[in-house]
């Protein structure tokens, strides 16, 4: 025994001894390459020693979400990963599953069914590795995103692991928004409308980190804490005070959207209607209390811009600059949906990236031409380009051009329906350690549908979350140690009487 070690050893020191000679050379002529083929052979290892855990590499992958390159991100790395090391563990069968065909799986699958029909209509080729208009790459995407999301509904994991998805959540989206602060020098953006500079050189300029900064921490503290009883804690209601400043700060209103839709479902949930009520009041003595301040120091130009659609003190320029951004959208909306310049097919949709005659008005305008204004569309350049991008700023115009009303009617159906399951967990998951858990994924999932209609939405984006959320609740509903959710009715009580004589029921009682 102790000759086969010395043996097993001895080719252990040999190994090492010519990966460093190797890695010692070729640090020294190819240094960038050695460092991705050392970072490639350290994430294979990973994943192989991960094994059946391979799932919260997608978690912690997805919740970085840092660029990388042609225009994919550490989303489709792990979504990839997750895929292909998952698929070799069922072969082997060492990944227990859970398959079942229900209601969500229903909507999954006309979800899948609306995006195949417009790509087998307008083919685009195989090429996912080409630019993100051109080529089939927004195919792969969502193919990967909903892969991932049925297979990671399907696996059998213990509960200890789930604590994990929270952790690594939490871990990953705030490392992601430092490098992408980094990457972006801050995520500092000036406005525009149609091409003209905002705030005669005062300009209100949007952060995005700190958007970003603001919802991910709400989230966090929404799904741990009662919103109104933390704000009256020294720690937590600062926390929750910076939240709403980093989200005001960003200078997006839909930021500010987001952060207030959090906390509304949190408290919704942790104090019904009279905390939802509550928190209402302390939002517009908030509001004027800022109103008051901006009279006599004026609030710095993104914050005055996000505010911007409240009532107050905010100065015009900005307020006209905001409902002029508005204005530009809408009239962009109005060009998409009752005009045939954009959308040929408005019930099945034209599918996504560009066409034949897209892009060459795509070229014509980067050329310096007049792209289509030369026919009465009446927009500007800069609108134009947006618009043979899809760039809508609208979810439901940009799906009603990717999948056409057929498609949208079914996006939102499945956010719905999601969101209605992700409630149910959250019901479930009450007075129980896995609360959090439950609210973590629950808060965006409920809040997706609101915000997807009537604030900002993106299909590639929006759809790859669906698919998330369904991935995520079906994981809770089939792994979480619980009873299962049973829907509530109200029963008369002679009939609660009839069922169990002899014994007090409440006004309503469980029935499957």
């Amino acid at each position: 025994m102790s000759q086969a070690n010395s043996i097993r050893n001895g080719l252990v020191i040999l190994v090492a001894f010519v990966v460093a000679i190797w890695l010692g050379i070729t640090l020294v002529t190819e240094q960038t390459e050695t460092i991705l083929k050392i970072g490639a052979a350290a994430l294979v290892l990973t994943c192989v020693f991960l094994g059946r855990k391979i799932w919260l590499l997608l978690i912690f992958f997805a919740a970085l979400n840092v660029p990388l390159i042609r225009g994919f991100s550490t989303t489709e790395m792990g979504q990839a990963l997750f895929i292909g090391f998952t698929f070799v563990i069922i072969l082997m069968r060492r990944q227990p599953l859970k398959i079942k065909f229900g209601e969500l799986e229903f909507w999954m699958l006309l979800l899948a069914a609306s995006v195949v029909q417009v790509y087998m209509r307008n083919p685009v080729g195989l090429n996912m590795f080409g630019a993100g208009a051109v080529g089939a790459k927004p195919y792969f995407a969502f193919a990967m995103a909903f892969m991932s999301s049925v297979i990671l509904g399907c696996i059998v994991v213990p509960p200890s692991e789930i604590k994990w998805y929270l952790r690594l959540s939490i871990i990953g989206s705030f490392l992601g928004i430092g490098l992408s602060a980094l990457r972006t020098g801050g995520g500092g953006s000036t406005a525009f409308v149609q091409g003209t500079k905002l705030d005669d050189g005062r300009a209100s300029g949007r952060i995005g980190s700190l958007g970003m900064i603001g919802l991910h921490l709400s989230r966090v503290l929404a799904s741990y804490l009662s919103p109104l009883r933390a704000l009256v804690h020294p720690v937590w209601g600062t926390l929750i005070f910076i939240t709403v400043a980093a989200a005001a700060g960003s200078g997006f209103r839909n930021g500010v959207a987001s952060v207030g839709m959090v906390y509304l479902i949190a408290i919704a949930y942790r104090s019904g209607l009279p905390g939802v009520l509550l928190s209402v009041l302390i939002g517009t003595i908030g509001l004027g209390v800022l109103a008051i301040v901006n009279v006599a120091m004026p609030l710095p130009p993104n914050v005055q811009r996000a505010l911007s659609p409240f009532p107050g003190t905010w100065e015009q320029r900005y307020v006209d600059a905001a409902e002029g951004s508005t204005e530009w959208r809408v009239e962009m909306w109005k060009q998409a949906l009752f005009t045939e310049y954009w959308i040929d097919n408005k019930i099945l949709g034209d599918g996504l990236g560009l066409s034949r005659r897209e892009l060459k008005i795509l070229e014509d305008l980067e050329a310096g031409g007049t792209g289509i204004s030369s026919l009465g569309s009446g927009m500007s350049m800069y609108q134009e380009s947006m618009m043979v991008t899809g760039g809508y700023h609208s979810g439901p115009v940009q799906c009603v051009r990717i999948t056409g009303y057929v498609g949208l009617l079914i996006l939102l159906l499945t956010m719905i329906r999601v969101a209605v399951h992700a409630h149910r967990q959250i019901i479930r998951c009450r007075g129980t350690e896995w609360l959090p858990i439950a609210m973590f994924t629950g808060i965006p999932a409920i809040s997706l549908p609101f915000i997807y209609f009537f604030i900002f939405g993106d299909f590639g984006r929006d759809s790859a979350a669906v698919c998330f959320f369904y991935g995520m609740v079906s994981l809770l509903e089939k792994n979480l140690p619980l009873p299962a959710y049973v829907k509530r009715r109200y029963v008369p009580y002679i009939l609660q009487q009839g069922r169990v004589a002899g014994h007090t029921t409440p006004s309503s009682v469980a029935i499957s």
